[in-house]
């Protein structure tokens, strides 16, 4: 059988997809090598081989672009959590995927990291739809965790939402310095990545029931 032919308005649709990719890819590889802040609508439109008027049939602002990355962002970052090994098994080992899971995302997209999880663009704030999305993610990804903890026999004395935002700490504090100091090692090696087993075992032995 026959395929059938794509309507006017088919086409029209598939090559606004397909502009929309390109702007977000050369965005991206623009905000790795210059920085993310560095983000240029008349940069991007001169890639493109378009007027910088045009750009705005496909997004409004410079910063509707930061929103559309930051939501497919946090989009991947929600996925690679939710496929992260060891979600079932033993908290030392849940634990360490989680601090890798989250390390490994930031090496592989610093882009996406920087945008998703510091301040490099003051200027920018997230719209109240991707910001709901990432607390979504985020707010699921803490509850599975948290469902752990209260499964485990520890002796966690403080809430467990302060307890989380510890395990926080220990895996961007680690990330940054990961990437700082040794960007080109993968997870689990150089400096820092190396001691993501020892912050696990810290964080154990403060909660092991003595």
């Amino acid at each position: 059988m026959a395929e059938s032919i794509p309507t006017v308005k088919q086409r029209r649709r598939r090559y606004r997809e397909e502009i929309i990719e390109d702007i977000l890819r050369i965005a991206r590889e623009m905000m790795r090598k210059e920085g993310v802040a560095a983000l240029s609508f008349n940069a991007i439109a001169r890639e493109l081989g378009m007027r910088p008027p045009s750009l705005y049939h496909y997004f409004d602002s410079k910063n509707a672009i930061y929103d559309e990355l930051f939501r497919r962002g946090f989009l991947e970052f929600g996925r690679r959590m939710n496929e992260r090994p060891h979600q079932d098994g033993p908290l030392r080992k849940n634990l360490q995927s989680v601090i890798e899971t989250y390390m490994g995302f930031a090496q592989e997209n610093p882009d996406l990291y920087q945008l998703m999880f510091q301040r490099p663009v003051p200027e920018f704030v997230p719209s109240e739809a991707s910001m709901a999305e990432s607390l979504r993610l985020l707010a699921a990804a803490q509850t599975q965790f948290a469902d752990t903890l209260r499964s485990q026999e520890l002796a966690i004395n403080i809430p467990f939402a302060e307890a989380l935002d510890l395990v926080i700490a220990f895996q961007h504090g680690l990330t940054e310095l990961h990437l700082a100091n040794n960007p080109e090692l993968p997870v689990g090696e150089g400096r820092f990545g190396k001691l993501i087993p020892l912050a696990v075992q810290m964080i154990l032995d403060a909660w092991q029931k003595s």
